[in-house]
């Protein structure tokens, strides 16, 4: 069974600590990425998107640039934090969603427990510890292996 209430105990703590060494950036994005708890600043989407101008299959251009931004896995704070058993993951309820069709995903135990936890998150305003942007949203993302 997840402990949703100590998985958003931790999620909270934890962005807190991150957001002490990150002040001076602007966060759009927060996502719960499996196990990871994932965010992205624009400035580091902009020293991404820098880094790949010399490719024109990356770079500011279209939906390669869209998937920079949109993507936890191209994110320069993937895995900024881990959930796992002591804070309250299942790995095994986890292993189950996976294993799932995805319509069953929609509303395993994992996906139920996730959400909650988003909704927790923002009830508690944890994300005040960090400078947002005007359009910050906080999601889940979705694996098909």
């Amino acid at each position: 069974m997840f402990d949703v209430e100590k998985l958003t105990d931790f999620a909270e703590a934890e962005i807190q600590r991150f957001a002490t060494t990150h002040q001076d950036e602007t966060f759009y994005a927060f996502c719960i990425d499996a196990q990871l708890l994932c965010l992205n600043s624009e400035e580091q989407l902009e020293k991404t998107l820098a880094s790949h101008q010399h490719s024109p299959a990356n770079g500011r251009n279209g939906e390669q640039a869209q998937d920079w931004r949109d993507n936890p896995a191209r994110w320069a704070y993937q895995g900024f934090a881990t959930f796992d058993q002591d804070n309250g993951f299942d790995d095994e309820l986890y292993d189950d969603h996976l294993d799932m069709d995805e319509d069953q995903r929609k509303t395993s135990e994992y996906a139920r427990a996730m959400d909650r936890v988003l909704e927790l998150l923002a009830e508690r305003e944890a994300f005040r510890f960090l400078k947002t942007s005007d359009d910050f949203r906080a999601i889940r993302v979705e694996h098909d292996y």
